[in-house]
């Protein structure tokens, strides 16, 4: 009795633990997850400006030489008093150290107009910057030129100064200028104080470029 009543209850446990075995859900492994590659941004290299500019144009000028005696002047008249009206070419190149200084060189030449009386001018300024917004600046000249005059068939040699002011038409990199430009500014080449007393109005105007 004992045999038959253990074998029942060894089938009845295989029985439960086969059907049990039929509800178990299988043992999943889930992916593991590979990360993306990293984006590398191409960022544009910028080249800042190297700061060298040229530039060339028109200049009027207009010269008075007033003296303590008649002087024999260059255009065979003799008088206290002479006075010139003159046109002719401009040209600089320059250095712009900051946004805020440049140095710049200028030569003037005035072959047309009055007879007898051109005007030739070398010279080398400091040039402080006063900047308006990304296109314009304003600017002063301060400088030592020579100036050669033919009304009185001398070279004078001195300070001379002037004021300006700069369109750029393209935007500024690291705060110097880029590209083309115009400019238009005033100038005194010349101003010599005595027995002759010679004043040297120029204004002249050009177009730039800006490396």
């Amino acid at each position: 009795m004992k045999k038959i009543f253990f074998s029942l209850a060894t089938v009845v446990a295989l029985s439960a633990t086969a059907f049990a075995g039929k509800n178990v859900a299988p043992v999943t492994i889930p992916p593991v997850p590979v990360p993306p590659k990293p984006q590398i941004s191409q960022t544009p290299t910028i080249i800042p400006p190297l700061g060298l500019y040229i530039g060339g144009g028109l200049t009027f000028v207009k010269s008075e030489c007033q003296c303590d005696t008649n002087v024999h002047f260059s255009d065979n008249t003799t008088s206290k008093v002479n006075s010139a009206k003159t046109y002719g070419v401009n040209l600089k190149a320059g250095y712009t150290f900051t946004e805020y200084l440049a140095i710049e060189a200028k030569y003037l030449y005035t072959p047309w107009g009055d007879d007898y009386k051109t005007l030739k001018h070398y010279g080398i300024y400091i040039k402080p910057i006063a900047p308006v917004n990304d296109n314009i600046d304003v600017y002063g000249l301060l400088g030592y030129g020579k100036s050669e005059c033919e009304t009185l068939n001398k070279s004078y040699k001195g300070l001379a100064w002037g004021l300006g002011a700069e369109y750029t038409f393209g935007q500024k990199k690291e705060g110097l200028k880029n590209g083309w430009g115009v400019y238009a500014e005033y100038t005194r080449p010349l101003k010599k104080s005595g027995s002759q007393n010679i004043t040297t109005n120029a204004i002249s105007g050009g177009v730039s470029y800006h490396f």
